[in-house]
């Protein structure tokens, strides 16, 4: 029985006036393709659609995978557009045309409770009952095989290049560990984690036309219904004016890729699952869409991406496992993967994964999506990124906001965050994770790849690495001690202040923050839940003189308390010690005798009284946008988390 999906939906009307044309599973690519006698297939229709046309997807489940070569034009798209159910349920499914895999037999040349079935070529991912597995990748399957098992797995088994010195664990050795070992890594400290429990006991592998499969907990392939795909779902080759909605899409390396000179492409409504990124727009497209739609991993333990904390590391090692066996030496799942120019990410729920986006776009605009239990990375922007991020609700991350790859090399930069909320655990995770690596790109460091890391004498001047406005956000949770900016040990490379502009938020303090490091650090409320904390020595006085800093008697006056289930309220009180200790950032203003233009996002007279308020919300400002954003999420979650595709 085919088994429905039911989420939020949004409605969202086109500019149409063209002909309609509608698809079943039922129907024949000899029909007209009209309401009583439809086309079969969304590819045929898709060829016989002009501007202005609507595709109309029933209900079924399309096993197809499609490049569109085809426009609409500016006012007259062609809008392909499934069918949802009473209840928001998506009842038009497009799925890879995957192979079956099924006629199992034991391996016992492998080692015990490892099967294998023929499978000409290796494919690009492994679905059992419709949840994606841990699927090794090649390289890891194409080493040889150690003579002895390890006692348990350890940091240098995940070793991310491959050749004569590579330490990583072979494929096939994975594949035999005993069901009840134990991992170590640096990530964990002290702690452990046992493997086979995070992915659920099934672990799979292809080698010289055989796919391996493991149940480490006595299962048979047997009682489940495997899948073997590849390819990408739908493909965008060069076109414009092209509209998708209200598709639930599934079981494609990319649900959809964005290539060549694409334009003006709109994906909205749409639940996007599985693979190695569900949306990707390459460097030349431009001005896409995506939109009100539900995007995640579909792994078999999706509930496991969550944040890592001392009592609780499945998602630190879920993390490895995607970076390490199933990726090669970088991580093997994103939600957006943005690359191209006036890209708008708005209103999605992206949950349960690895990185929810890769904002790595110019004059891209990042609004009101959810963005939870990434097990990396929740924002992640890069050296060329140019936008706006407003308006998101980012939690339970590894890291909820990385600056990726502050470089050697001159990149046009300009980032503005505003008016987000950040939600860690309490005493879980850090917020901002700075990452410099300029030696990659920089002149200034020699015998890089032999591993000498010599610097010349005279570097270059510093570089430009952009300009990163962060300011009118609260940041609530991570560690006590140095939870707000983690930058890694590269920074002292760059011979420059950091390109940060800091300024009102409210935020956990750590004794290591330092004003110099950043072109503006001001108008700031950093807080703390531990006593000791503001006793620290290694605070910068001038942390102090140009910020505020409280203590723990005043963070119980700082926020209302009407939480709601895993949110916290950070609505401010009256007498909230955030208010009035802001900078006004809607006029030129001066701090510490330099200039400063007014910042974008706000108009003269956004709060009340003498000055504004640190944080994301102004005195008497309601938070119900954030919760009816999380509801939204939770209600999201509590589906994907049932959900067993038929």
């Amino acid at each position: 029985m085919k088994k429905t999906v039911c989420l939020l939906g949004f409605s969202l009307a086109f500019v149409l006036g063209g002909a309609e044309f509608y698809v079943s599973p039922a129907g024949n690519n000899k029909n007209p393709g009209s309401a009583k006698a439809p086309f079969k297939t969304i590819a045929f229709a898709a060829s016989k659609a002009k501007p202005g046309d609507m595709v109309k997807i029933g209900p079924g489940i399309y096993r197809e995978q499609i490049t569109f070569r085809k426009s609409g034009k500016k006012g007259a798209p062609i809008t392909f557009a499934g069918t949802r159910g009473k209840k928001g349920e998506y009842l038009s499914i497009v799925e890879a045309p995957g192979i079956p895999v099924a006629k199992w037999i034991p391996a016992p040349e492998i080692g015990p409770e490892i099967w294998k079935a023929k499978l000409p070529n290796r494919p690009d991912l492994v679905m059992m009952d419709g949840k994606m597995i841990t699927f090794i990748n090649r390289y890891t399957m194409e080493l040889p095989r150690w003579k002895k098992l390890p006692v348990e797995m350890n940091a240098d088994m995940f070793w991310s290049k491959f050749g004569p010195e590579c330490k990583r664990l072979p494929g096939f050795d994975l594949l035999n560990m005993p069901k009840d070992f134990w991992v170590t890594h640096q990530y964990f400290r002290s702690r452990k984690e046992q493997f086979w429990p995070v992915i659920n006991y099934v672990m799979a592998g292809w080698s010289k036309g055989y796919l391996y499969l493991r149940f480490a907990n006595g299962d048979k392939p047997q009682n489940h219904t495997f899948t073997a795909s590849k390819g990408e779902g739908f493909i965008l080759s060069s076109v414009s004016y092209l509209n998708f909605k209200d598709l639930y899409m599934r079981g494609s390396r990319r649900q959809f890729r964005l290539v060549g000179k694409s334009s003006y492409n709109t994906i909205d409504n749409c639940l996007l699952m599985h693979g190695g990124a569900r949306v990707r727009i390459d460097e030349k497209v431009t001005d896409t869409t995506v939109r009100n739609s539900v995007l995640t991993a579909g792994f078999i333990r999706n509930d496991l991406f969550k944040l890592r904390s001392a009592e609780d590391m499945r998602g630190g090692l879920l993390y490895l496992i995607f970076k390490y066996i199933i990726g090669t030496s970088s991580s093997d799942d994103i939600g957006i993967a943005d690359n191209g120019r006036n890209t708008r990410i708005i209103n999605n729920i992206i949950v349960q994964g690895l990185i929810g986006m890769d904002a790595y776009g110019a004059n891209c605009e990042v609004r009101d999506n959810v963005v939870r239990e990434m097990s990396s990375v929740g924002i992640c922007t890069g050296p060329r990124t140019a936008g706006v991020f407003t308006g998101n609700l980012v939690m339970n991350c590894g890291i909820p906001l990385r600056v990726h790859d502050l470089r050697g090399k001159r990149a046009h930069r300009e980032e503005y965050h505003y008016r987000n909320l950040f939600v860690q655990a309490r005493n879980g995770g850090g917020q901002i994770y700075v990452h410099c690596e300029s030696y990659r790109w920089g002149p200034d460091m020699v015998n890089f790849e032999k591993g000498t890391k010599v610097y010349k004498k005279n570097p270059p001047d510093p570089v430009d690495a952009g300009k990163i406005y962060i300011y009118h956000n609260t940041f609530w949770g991570g560690h006590d001690i140095d939870s707000l900016f983690s930058v890694n040990y590269l920074a002292n490379r760059f011979r420059m202040v950091m390109p940060f502009f800091f300024v009102n938020n409210v935020m956990k303090g750590g004794p290591y923050l330092t004003t110099k490091s950043q072109e503006l650090f001001d108008g700031n409320l950093l807080y703390t839940f531990d006593p000791k904390a503001r006793s620290v020595k290694q605070r910068d006085p001038e942390i102090a003189r140009r910020n505020k800093v409280i203590g723990v008697d005043e963070t119980k006056n700082l926020w209302n308390s009407k939480n709601v289930p895993g949110l916290p309220d950070v609505t401010l009180k009256a007498a909230s010690p955030a208010a009035g200790c802001a900078i006004d950032l809607s006029k030129p203003f001066t701090v510490n005798g330099k200039k400063f233009a007014a910042f974008p996002g706000f108009k003269a007279g956004y709060f009340k009284g003498k000055a504004p308020a640190a944080g994301a919300f102004q005195a008497g400002e309601s938070q119900k946008k954030f919760i009816e954003m999380h509801k939204k999420s939770e209600k999201v979650i509590a589906v994907l988390n049932q959900l067993r595709s038929k």
